[in-house]
């Protein structure tokens, strides 16, 4: 007894600690759950706001097209465009404006709007109209709310293409007067306080520590700067007051503000928690502790040690795993525990749900990298997509971009000397060594035909003759690794123009694929065509050629006009000779000018000037194979 009384308090006493400390846990667990809870129903406001928006979206992308189409009768004559009537047919919840290039209300169906000037009374927002009005494109904005009328207003504007004025349209609705009620984080609070007793308070304020919720109550200095510690920091700050039995808590609840949808802001939420519940469980816990101690000393001494080494342990320790799991930590393992077949039950359950998650996010990741192999990453981004299952039939945008078109030569000669399954194994290995320096470069793989490539490069043409230059000297090392004879060494044609193009998805509902439609593509087809005669690597065209840095348009050369079927204008195109070895460079530049004045004095009819020019150039025709056109066409 000796031994085994002092034994059985000291257990009696650790137990306690451990059930105090799984008190305070629990309470402090529900403490951070509640202040989780409040700040995600402040993002679910934020979220229910955004639905409101896109559900008036569609309306506003509706109206645009008769307010576009009466501008474009008009031929951009403001005064002759009739916005009553307009607004008539769309319905009175419309209000339409003109803006000019000055941020100036020019033509309303608002009235109390007509003259007024944004760069005057709203500086920052006509930088942003302005913009828009620059880029000839179009933006939504935010909605708002007015909370008195319950009235939910939301504006679009677009860019004309002339880049003159700003199409503006207003809409208000009283449509969402009770689901904006719903979404009153006021309400949502007070609805917390009710389902929680030890909640006793929950304010809200904004960064200057202004409450949002109780206009009466009035903050002290020391909270005005705990609330604005916890808005510049973001970090949730707890203070204790023992003595009143009072925990308080201050979370920053962030919202990523986006401009097509509605915020109310970042606020600091306030949680005041009475502790003195628990704290008289404590107490409570302590004077049940010492009664069954000591009238149940070794009985109790016991059965607790038993209870806790077979219930207790085992919850607590698939409590923490499932914590983890919801953390994202799918690494950890899951205890193995044999203490009654329900915790059994319980511990494979978990296991199953745990590997069932891995699963699954495994076969999302593949799913994802696979549809990447199929269609470019870059469309999505073109046409402002986030998924792949975002894309639908018709989805189209009008861009301007280079493409490059590129096709091997001597290819039908070796292909016939070939299996099946060596043609293939010979154009994968072909298209792996030249397609990285289009991804290098910022182009991207639109489509292969055959041996064919054709790329399109999103931003400068400058792009698209850098990977032209590198797939170039990419072929030549490969010919060299594989030390084909003359008569069999690869070589390859580019052709490369920028201009206007549609990108988007054709096909029908269970069939359809990303494409481009320009009259851009043929063009750069049939410059890559003329490669074979001009005896060069990269043929491109006057409107690439304008744009290149001055480095390329040193390395590069006029040599003809041509005309491209289905149009009359004839094109200059230039050849780029930046993949040539040093010494053909070193010529090319030589008498560049004069090949220059050749075809600048042929196409302006003076045939007897450039053919004494061409005199002076015929000395080059073994190794220059446009002199050699040149001779030819003068016979």
């Amino acid at each position: 007894m000796v031994v085994l009384i002092p034994a059985l308090v000291l257990l009696s006493i650790a137990d306690y600690r451990k059930a105090n400390k799984t008190l305070q846990d629990n309470f402090d667990f529900m403490v951070e759950q509640t202040a989780q809870n409040v700040t995600g129903a402040y993002s679910l406001v934020e979220v229910g706001y955004e639905i409101l928006s896109l559900s008036m979206e569609n309306k506003m992308l509706a109206a645009f097209e008769p307010f576009k189409s009466a501008y474009f009768t008009a031929g951009g004559v403001v005064a002759d465009i009739d916005l009553a009537t307009l607004k008539a047919s769309l319905g009175e919840e419309f209000d339409l404006y003109i803006i000019d290039e000055n941020g100036v209300i020019i033509h309303t169906t608002f009235d109390k709007d007509l003259g007024l000037d944004f760069s005057k009374v709203a500086p920052k927002f006509n930088e942003m109209l302005q913009a828009i009005r620059l880029a000839g494109t179009y933006q939504s904005d935010r909605i708002a709310s007015e909370t008195v009328t319950g009235n939910v207003r939301k504006y679009a504007y677009w860019g004309t293409p002339d880049r003159k004025y700003i199409l503006e349209i207003g809409i208000k609705s009283t449509q969402f007067a009770i689901p904006l009620s719903s979404l009153d984080l006021v309400q949502i609070a007070t609805g917390f306080e009710n389902f929680n007793p030890s909640l006793k308070s929950v304010r809200i304020f904004n960064g200057g520590a202004v409450i949002m919720n109780n206009p009466d109550f009035v903050p002290d200095d020391a909270l005005i700067e705990r609330v604005r510690k916890v808005y510049d920091s973001g970090v949730t700050e707890t203070y204790a007051d023992e003595a009143a039995s009072i925990m308080t808590v201050y979370v920053k609840a962030d919202v990523e503000e986006r401009l097509d949808s509605v915020s109310q802001g970042d606020r600091v939420i306030e949680l005041v928690f009475d502790t003195s519940e628990v704290n008289a469980q404590l107490a409570s816990l302590a004077q049940n502790q010492i009664l069954i101690t000591s009238i149940f000393i070794l009985l109790g001494g016991a059965l607790s040690l038993v209870l806790a080494g077979t219930i207790s342990r085992p919850i607590m320790l698939l409590n923490q795993s499932v914590k983890k799991i919801a953390l994202g930590d799918l690494d950890g393992d899951i205890p193995k525990l044999s203490s009654s077949s329900e915790v059994s039950t319980l511990q494979n359950g978990i296991q199953v749900m745990k590997d069932n998650i891995q699963s699954r996010i495994a076969d999302i990741h593949q799913l994802n990298q696979s549809f990447e192999r199929f269609v470019p990453k870059e469309f999505l981004t073109l046409l402002e997509k986030d998924r792949i299952t975002d894309v639908k039939l018709g989805d189209s945008r009008a861009l301007q971009m280079s493409v490059l078109f590129s096709d091997m030569r001597n290819f039908t000669a070796i292909s016939e000397k070939m299996s099946p399954e060596e043609n293939f194994q010979f154009l994968n290995e072909y298209f792996s060594k030249l397609t990285p320096a289009i991804r290098a470069n910022g182009g991207f793989i639109d489509k292969y035909i055959g041996d064919a490539i054709m790329a399109l490069f999103p931003e400068t043409p400058s792009n698209a003759v850098r990977a032209s230059t590198e797939m170039i000297k990419s072929l030549k090392e490969w010919n060299k690794s594989i030390k084909r004879p003359t008569s069999a060494q690869l070589d390859m044609g580019i052709g490369i123009h920028v201009g206007d193009l549609i990108l988007g998805t054709i096909g029908e509902a269970d069939r359809m694929e990303t494409t481009v439609i320009s009259d851009t593509v043929n063009v750069s087809a049939r410059l890559e065509s003329l490669c074979k005669q001009y005896g060069a690597n990269i043929i491109v065209s006057s409107a690439v050629f304008e744009k290149l840095d001055s480095e390329q348009k040193g390395l590069s050369r006029l040599i003809d006009q041509t005309v491209v079927k289905g149009k009359t204008e004839a094109l200059n195109i230039y050849e780029v000779f930046t993949a040539d070895d040093p010494e053909r460079i070193t010529r090319k530049v030589a008498y560049a000018a004069k090949i220059n004045e050749l075809v600048t004095l042929y196409y302006a009819n003076k045939a007897a000037d450039a053919q004494k020019v061409l005199k002076e150039l015929s000395g080059h025709a073994s190794h220059d194979r446009v002199v050699a056109e040149w001779l030819k066409r003068f016979g």
